[in-house]
């Protein structure tokens, strides 16, 4: 039998599982209440948690967000699958493409917050200069 992952995953992960996790203590639940209500495995919503599942079936989630009554979207959002647009979010690509620490995330999306503004700035002094 193929063995999971059993470190925890940097990133998105760590923080969907914070995500689940303190909704269903909000919600006064067992981890086996939410898997049941769910019809998830108990296992792997423990796994979830933890943040040792890199890449958790979006199937899942629904049905997890579902059984705590909140948004999926904000679900898969945790989860680094994108953002409301269809594009992936900023922070899980540079997360998932450089392995970057939550503070050197931080950091750069605000400097990219910075530089954006800048350029909208430029741009309408551009377009108030034709």
């Amino acid at each position: 039998m193929a063995r999971t992952n059993q470190q925890p995953t940097p990133g998105s992960s760590t923080k969907l599982g914070d995500h689940v996790q303190r909704l269903r203590h909000d919600h006064n639940l067992s981890l086996r209440a939410l898997a049941a209500r769910a019809g998830v495995d108990s296992a792997w919503l423990s796994r979830l948690e933890r943040g040792r599942i890199a890449s958790p079936d979006a199937r899942l989630l629904w049905r997890i967000a579902r059984a705590l009554d909140t948004e999926v979207a904000d679900f898969y959002l945790e989860a680094g699958f994108g953002d409301a647009r269809g594009l992936p979010g900023f922070g899980p690509y540079l997360r998932a493409k450089y392995h970057l620490s939550d503070d050197a995330i931080a950091q750069l999306e605000a400097h990219f917050r910075l530089f954006n503004q800048q350029q909208q700035y430029h741009e309408k002094e551009a377009s108030d200069g034709s």
